[in-house]
């Protein structure tokens, strides 16, 4: 029975490891995408005219912040699974 126990513990404990590598490697990904959605934007800025290089600094700013919120996310998550 403490056999079972342990093994049943151990067992939880890699799922519950594996699956926050599973989210972390989720919000990488994540953060990946929003920093080429950035540099797009960043494209489309030096190309527009006024009014586009404000919608694209915005668009900009804003994938550059997510992108750094998924990061952090990544980080938390792979510290929780060690």
């Amino acid at each position: 029975m403490k056999k079972f126990l342990l093994a049943t513990v151990a067992a939880l404990s890699l799922a519950t490891a594996s699956a926050q590598v599973g989210k972390a490697a989720s919000e990488a990904t994540d953060a990946a995408k929003h920093k080429i959605d950035q540099k797009r934007a960043d494209n489309e800025a030096e190309k527009s005219g006024p009014v586009g290089k404000v919608v694209n600094n915005v668009k900009s700013d804003y994938h550059k912040k997510q992108s750094q919120r998924s990061a952090g996310k990544a980080k938390k998550a792979l510290k929780d699974a060690g």
